[in-house]
């Protein structure tokens, strides 16, 4: 009797351990898979485009290659090292120090105004890199006191790519601006500089109040509001016609969104 009873005990104990190891299977089943669909969460959660400039992207290497020649001819004509001088000379202290310490950087063409944070005194550079043989946007922000490459350290998405606006042109803004500015007016700005200066190819503005936005035969972008358009940065996309695309900062994800342009011609 006493052999039965051991064994009943015996077979309820090991009945008993059993179902712990299978609840604790179960519990680390349920965790690894729910740990695996959250992982797939965050992989897929921001599905933003963001633009490449063509500089970067393989794709375009060969493309581009005509274009590159051209910037290199005119550095090596010290046309470039012309217009810094001129326009250096119209930064202040600060400003200049940045570009004797990246000697290797030649000044082309800035504004000055709030793009980051209101009433800040920030800077957008377009300057054409010797050492890479590529022009390139730089900002200055006042308030972190940093500057930053456009495409490179802040993010640009093309909030115009849904809107239908007419007059599509190849490129990104960085590249843009070498085709219509440097290599497409050559020989004007060759035989004089200050014909280029004239005229301000960037802008920190509220194209609200700037003449030299036609709102209403422009086009916005379907998902950004119209109103407080004070701290817009635009870049001239036309040494001929009153061409520009406008982007807007957003501070929440530290990006710059494409939201306005105009283009117009005969």
């Amino acid at each position: 009797m006493k052999n039965k009873i051991a064994l009943v005990l015996f077979a309820l104990a090991l009945f008993s351990c059993n179902s712990k190891k299978e609840g604790e299977t179960s519990t680390k089943k349920e965790t690894v898979e729910e740990s695996s669909e959250t992982n797939k969460t965050e992989k897929t959660t921001d599905t933003t485009r963001y633009q490449i400039s063509v500089y970067d992207d393989p794709q375009f290497t060969d493309r581009i290659l005509d274009t590159r020649e051209s910037l290199k001819k005119l550095s090596a004509n010290n046309l470039f090292s012309n217009i810094n001088a001129k326009v250096t000379a119209k930064l202040n202290e600060k400003q200049n120090q940045f570009f004797k310490t990246n000697s290797n950087y030649e000044l082309i063409s800035f504004a000055k105004g709030s793009i980051f944070q209101k009433n800040s005194e920030d800077y957008v550079f377009v300057v054409y890199d010797v050492k890479n043989n590529r022009t390139k946007i730089i900002l200055y922000n006042a308030v972190t006191n940093t500057y930053a490459e456009l495409y490179k350290d802040i993010k640009v998405k093309n909030d115009l790519e849904d809107a239908d606006c007419n007059g599509y042109s190849f490129g990104t803004l960085d590249y843009k601006f070498a085709v219509e500015h440097l290599v497409s007016n050559e020989d004007a700005i060759t035989a004089n500089p200050e014909y280029y200066l004239e005229s301000p190819a960037v802008k920190i503005t509220d194209i609200s109040k700037d003449e030299n936005f036609l709102l209403k035969d422009g086009c916005f972008s379907k998902k950004d509001s119209k109103t407080n358009l004070e701290n817009t940065l635009c870049i001239s996309t036309s040494s001929v016609y009153n061409n520009w695309e406008c982007l807007r900062y957003d501070k929440s994800d530290n990006t710059f969104s494409i939201f306005y342009s105009q283009a117009f011609a005969d």
